[in-house]
């Protein structure tokens, strides 16, 4: 059984038009929307398209949901489970990929051989790549892309991520590589192009990027 996890805030448009995309790569997929109460109709939207869906009133963030999502995913009995953004950066024909590797995690990497970014300024490639380079260095793992969301996930891997509950942001991503790879569990990467948001606007800020960078050099340290 397979689930596919989709953390959502304001994301109507695009939910419409990814839905129907995943299910055209496999009819019986599972999909689980974890909506931060979105004002756009975003979870009415998804219930309408089919998909699972769990409105969450008070809390808020990225990594939370995720880890609420996969959580719920293990629960249900999945048996993998895929994480992918909702604004189409992510393209859902990269699923049988993610899922063809014997791995607890397996990561949708822009930065192997055959991975690509396409419509990103230098800036954010710069804060991107530099990113993976401070994770790869203070946590001390080859992973290439740790900052992808675009993931497959055992529920062993679910298990592994346990201590994460404090990682409701961006750093949800490097936080759960870090625990699967101190578990000992395996982590392959397979190579996606990954599409810059056409609709919407990134909830990516400096903030976050602060909060990001603090939390690498708080668990190197721990």
């Amino acid at each position: 059984m397979l689930g596919v996890v989709i953390p959502t805030y304001n994301e109507a448009e695009n939910i419409r038009e990814l839905i129907p995309r995943i299910k055209e790569v496999d009819k019986d997929i599972n999909i689980i929307i974890v909506d931060d109460n979105s004002p756009d109709n975003t979870s009415g939207i998804a219930k309408q398209l089919g998909a699972i869906v769990f409105v969450r009133k008070d809390e808020r963030g990225i990594g939370s949901a995720l880890k609420f999502g996969l959580e719920q995913g293990v629960k249900m009995g999945f048996k993998r489970l895929i994480t992918m953004d909702a604004d189409l950066s992510h393209d859902p024909k990269y699923i049988p990929a993610l899922i063809s590797k014997d791995a607890d995690l397996v990561i949708g990497s822009r930065y192997v051989k055959g991975g690509a970014i396409e419509n990103w300024p230098l800036q954010r490639r710069l804060i991107s790549s530099g990113a993976n380079s401070i994770a790869r260095l203070l946590l001390r793992f080859n992973v290439r892309d740790a900052t992808s969301g675009y993931r497959a996930y055992t529920p062993r891997a679910v298990e592994a991520i346990s201590p994460c509950k404090s990682a409701d942001g961006y750093e949800f991503q490097i936080c759960s590589v870090y625990h699967i790879f101190k578990s000992r569990l395996q982590i392959a990467e397979v190579p996606i192009s990954f599409h810059d948001r056409e609709r919407g606007k990134s909830k990516l800020d400096s903030q976050k990027i602060f909060k990001w960078f603090t939390y690498v050099l708080k668990l190197s340290l721990s």
